[in-house]
C-alpha cells in the first residue's frame, strides 16, 4: 500500500512550528507495511490543498492530512476538502451537545465559533476525537482513502491509535526494532558495531543520534522473507557487544527504566539539581506511578541554596567551586539525607553560554549518585549550548543512577 502525508498550516511552512506529525505517521504506517511515497506541507490555502489532493488522488492508496480543523478563521482545511469533493456540510446536533458537555466539565461556556467543529461534510464519515474538539474525517475517491485529522499531535495520535490504525490491521508487517543507547557518541558506536553490521544480510541499520543518546534502528528490507526472529537475533548480537550502553528497546525512556528498577526494589529517590534546573526531576515525574519512589527534589542553583537546603559545606564551595566533584558529592549525599531516600542524585555544571573558564569550560558537568553502598561522581564534557546541555546532563545523571542500581544497589 502506498501513502502520502499532507501537513497543513501557515505556522509549519513559515518555520514557527516543527512538523512532527508526518514523522510519527510515516513510522506507524511503515510498521504495517505501508510505504509513505509522498510528503507535502502547505499553508492555510484552499487552492494549495486542493492542488495536492488532485495530484495524489488515484495515484496513492492512502492520504493522511493533518491541521486546520480548529474553530478559528484560519482553519480552512475542511472547506478545502468540501470544495474538492463537492460536499455540503450538515450540522451534527449530537456532536454539538457533546462539545457543550466537554466544555462544561472543564468549567467553561463553549464559544459560539466551536459550532463550526460540529459541521460535518455530507460526503465524509466523522471519526471521534477522544482528547480534543475537532473530529477526524474520512473521504473516499475511487481507489484512494483520505483521512483528515487535527494538527495537534496528541489529538492526531489519539485518533490514529484508537480508530484508524486498528482498522488497517497488520498487513505485511515490516519487522522494526529499536535499541536505545546512551553514554556513547554515534561514531564510536558505529566503530564498535562495524563488523556485525557489515555481516547482516537483509537488515538495514540506522543510527539516530540525539543529545541524550543514539538509537539504533533495525529494519527488515524484505518483509515477505524476513521474520521477527532474524531481527531479534541481530539485536541480541548487538546488545551482547554493547552491554550496559543499551538501556532499553522500542520507545521506552530512560526515566521509565529507572522507575521500573526503583519500583521493583521498593526503593526511593531524591534529586538535587543545579545546571539541569529540575529537568531530571521532571522526567522522573512524567512517569505515571512515580510517587511510589520519587520523594522530592531541590533545585539548588545558588551557592547559598546548596548550603542551606543540601548541607553542602561552605568550605567545599570555597575550595573547589560549585562545579566540582566535591560539591556534586555533597549535593547527592545531602539530598539523600534530607528526604531519607535510598538514592540521591545530583547535577552541577556550566550550561553557558557564559561562565566557562579554561579549567572549567562551558559544557562541563559533574553528576553524582549517593546510593545504598557508596557515592560515585562522574565528570563529563557535554554539548556547550544551554538547552541541549541541560537535556544531556539530566540523561547522564539518570543513566548513572541506572548503572548504580544495577551493579551497586
Amino acid at each position: 500500500m502506498k501513502a502520502g502525508i499532507l501537513t497543513i498550516g501557515d505556522e509549519i511552512i513559515s518555520g514557527f512550528s516543527v512538523d512532527t506529525n508526518s514523522v510519527w505517521l510515516a513510522q506507524e504506517l511503515l510498521k504495517r507495511g505501508i510505504t509513505t511515497l509522498k510528503k507535502a506541507s502547505v499553508g492555510d490555502d484552499p487552492e494549495a490543498i486542493r492542488e495536492v489532493l488532485a495530484r495524489w488522488d488515484g495515484k496513492l492508496d492512502l492520504v493522511i492530512a493533518t491541521g486546520g480543523l480548529g474553530p478559528t478563521h484560519d482553519d480552512i482545511t475542511k472547506t478545502a476538502f468540501c470544495q474538492y469533493f463537492n460536499s455540503e456540510l450538515r450540522f451534527d446536533e449530537g456532536y454539538w451537545e457533546l462539545l457543550i458537555e466537554r466544555f462544561k466539565k472543564r468549567g467553561y461556556d463553549i464559544p459560539a465559533n466551536n459550532r463550526a467543529q460540529a459541521e460535518i461534510p455530507i460526503k465524509s464519515v466523522a471519526i471521534p476525537n477522544p482528547v480534543g474538539t475537532a473530529p477526524g474525517l474520512q473521504f473516499r475517491s475511487g481507489t484512494t482513502t483520505f483521512y483528515v485529522l487535527p494538527g495537534v499531535p496528541t489529538e492526531m495520535k489519539a485518533i490514529m491509535t484508537e480508530q484508524i490504525l486498528p482498522e488497517m490491521g497488520s498487513g505485511d508487517m515490516v519487522p522494526i526494532l529499536t535499541l536505545r543507547t546512551t553514554g556513547i557518541i554515534e561514531s564510536a558506536l558505529a566503530e564498535k558495531l562495524k563488523h556485525v553490521v557489515s555481516a547482516l544480510k537483509g537488515i538495514q541499520v540506522a543510527y539516530l543520534p540525539a543529545y541524550t543518546g543514539v538509537d539504533i534502528r533495525l529494519r527488515a528490507l524484505e518483509p515477505v522473507v524476513m521474520t521477527p526472529d532474524v531481527i531479534e537475533s541481530a539485536a541480541g548480537e548487538i546488545e551482547s557487544i554493547l552491554g550496559d550502553l543499551v538501556y532499553a528497546r522500542g520507545d521506552t525512556t530512560l526515566e521509565e527504566v529507572v522507575g521500573k528498577l526503583l519500583k521493583e526494589r521498593k526503593e526511593t529517590l531524591a534529586l538535587a539539581e543545579s545546571c539541569s534546573g529540575g529537568l531530571a526531576s521532571s522526567r522522573i515525574t512524567d512517569i505515571p506511578g512515580s510517587s511510589a519512589y520519587m520523594l522530592g527534589a531541590v533545585v539548588a542553583y545558588s551557592n547559598e541554596a546548596k548550603i542551606r537546603h543540601l548541607s553542602v559545606d561552605a568550605d567545599t564551595l570555597k575550595a573547589h567551586g560549585a562545579v566540582s566533584e566535591a560539591t556534586a558529592r555533597e549535593m547527592a549525599e545531602g539530598v539523600k539525607s534530607v528526604f531519607n531516600a535510598h538514592w540521591g542524585v545530583a547535577t552541577t555544571g556550566i550550561s553557558g553560554p557564559t561562565g566557562g573558564t579554561t579549567a572549567k569550560p562551558v559544557g562541563l558537568v559533574f553528576t553524582a549518585v549517593a546510593g545504598i553502598k557508596r557515592t560515585v561522581v562522574r565528570e563529563a564534557r557535554l554539548v556547550p549550548h544551554r538547552l541541549p546541555h541541560k537535556a544531556a546532563a539530566s540523561q547522564v545523571a539518570l543513566n548513572l543512577l541506572r548503572l548504580e542500581i544495577l551493579h551497586h544497589g
